[in-house]
């Protein structure tokens, strides 16, 4: 990729995520994320804890960036490191396997489906214990 491009690409994501926060400070919302680091970018700029060559609005996205881009890997990691443990264990690879065609068939998963696959759920807490064991 050219630096042409890259530049007009992290423009674009900035101008995304800022529109985004337009939006979401012209209308009254729970706390989440967001509106938290909202908040701190208003709170340190308001009170000049700031370096001078960050503004409130690249405080926000910088840190919209990273909260985007360490989920992103997190996720990536947990299904690779599932992926290689079902590829480990044949046995649990075909129960999960034999229970998603089950319950599934040839349709999609929607959010409230995917908590009735119980061998796949124990597997992936079991993931998690067996990655922090290691």
């Amino acid at each position: 990729m050219h630096n042409k491009e890259t530049w007009r690409l992290d423009k674009e994501i900035d101008l995304a995520i800022l529109g985004l926060v337009k939006r979401r400070s012209e209308d009254t919302y729970d706390k989440d994320l967001l509106q938290l680091i909202l908040g701190s970018a208003k709170n340190y700029g308001d009170n000049g804890n700031l370096p001078a060559d960050i503004t409130p609005n690249k405080f926000i996205v910088d840190n919209c960036k990273n909260i985007y881009f360490a989920s992103h890997e997190t996720t990536a990691i947990s299904a690779s490191w599932c992926l290689m443990l079902l590829a480990s264990h044949p046995e649990w690879q075909a129960r999960a396997r034999a229970e998603v065609l089950e319950i599934y068939g040839l349709r999609f998963s929607t959010a409230d489906t995917l908590r009735s696959l119980k061998t796949a759920r124990y597997f992936c807490f079991a993931r998690i214990y067996v990655r922090f064991e290691i």
